[in-house]
């Protein structure tokens, strides 16, 4: 099931944020610091923020749906608990959430990857994006962006 995530998920997320080991450190931080910097993006305005369960938090997602620049919706970040990673449940997890929370919104969808997730970079190709472009993040890490059009 997909919630809208308010601060009754708080503390389930944090907890879920930081058994997030791996993801955290493919970003460059500690479980703690991703956590924090992830819980303060989740309780910003400008994005709609996710927590997908089965009776416990099993995955997050944060969506900008409309970014002010290029008018796309981003996809800001997608994490699934890393003990159902090559699982199948990633797949099903995004092709529900693209249904239920993207494509009522938008036609085109963005996301960055890290240039070293190339397993990262394989599940979304297999979910339809192609590589545009290189990009910097505001916080000034490397991307690959991958974009995906709906017809």
């Amino acid at each position: 099931m997909i919630h809208v995530y308010d601060a009754t998920w708080r503390d389930a997320v944090a907890t879920f944020l930081l058994r997030q080991r791996s993801f955290a450190a493919l970003n460059g931080q500690t479980p703690e610091t991703f956590r924090d910097e992830n819980l303060t993006d989740f309780e910003a305005e400008e994005t709609v923020s996710l927590v997908f369960t089965d009776g416990d938090v099993i995955a997050v997602a944060d969506l900008l749906k409309k970014h002010p620049v290029d008018g796309s919706l981003w996809l800001g970040l997608f994490v699934v608990e890393e003990k159902h990673h090559g699982t199948g449940l990633a797949q099903r997890l995004y092709e529900q959430l693209e249904r239920e929370q993207m494509r009522p919104f938008q036609t085109v969808f963005r996301l960055g990857v890290l240039p070293h997730n190339e397993r990262a970079r394989r599940f979304w190709e297999r979910q339809g994006y192609v590589y545009e472009k290189d990009s910097i993040t505001a916080r000034g890490d490397h991307v690959h962006v991958l974009k995906k059009i709906i017809s």
